[in-house]
């Protein structure tokens, strides 16, 4: 009697999220519409993503393009991150360094409180109903001249 070989589908691309990275950098665990596994899997990285990149993806779960090397279920390559879809309530950035830069002015705002940093005058302005400040050994003020209500 004949058996056949089992059959491993042939997939396409897929959209799907970033799980993990794996400790070795060098691929990530993905999971992706109609797995047919039913649990994630692990990808290779297909292009040169920064580490910044794959921790935005897995922190707020944004869509990512998974491809198939030979159609082959078992050899997912990560291709791209959609970044531009993000719709989240809530996004999440993480990294050793960070820069925001705003060559006139760079307002971070929360409801009614607002942080206005202006390149013009060199001036920082924080607004809000209450500000609090805390340090656990030293606060320092410096300044040529200081003004309380």
């Amino acid at each position: 009697m004949y058996e056949q070989p089992e059959h491993t589908p042939e997939l396409n691309s897929r959209f799907g999220w970033v799980i993990e990275l794996h400790q070795d950098l060098n691929r990530v665990k993905v999971d992706f519409e109609n797995n047919p596994l039913g649990q994630p899997i692990w990808a290779s990285i297909g292009r040169a993503f920064t580490m910044s990149d794959i921790e935005l993806a897995i922190d707020n779960q944004l869509d990512c393009r998974i491809e198939f090397f030979t159609g082959d279920i078992n050899l997912p390559i990560l291709t791209n991150i959609y970044t531009s879809l993000i719709s989240s309530e809530c996004l999440v950035f993480r990294s050793k360094k960070m820069q925001i830069q705003g060559e006139e002015e760079v307002v971070i705002r929360s409801g009614d409180a607002q942080i206005t940093m202006t390149a013009k005058n060199s001036s920082i302005k924080t607004t809000a109903k209450t500000i609090n400040s805390t340090a656990e050994k030293m606060q320092r003020i410096q300044a040529t001249k200081i003004t309380l209500n």
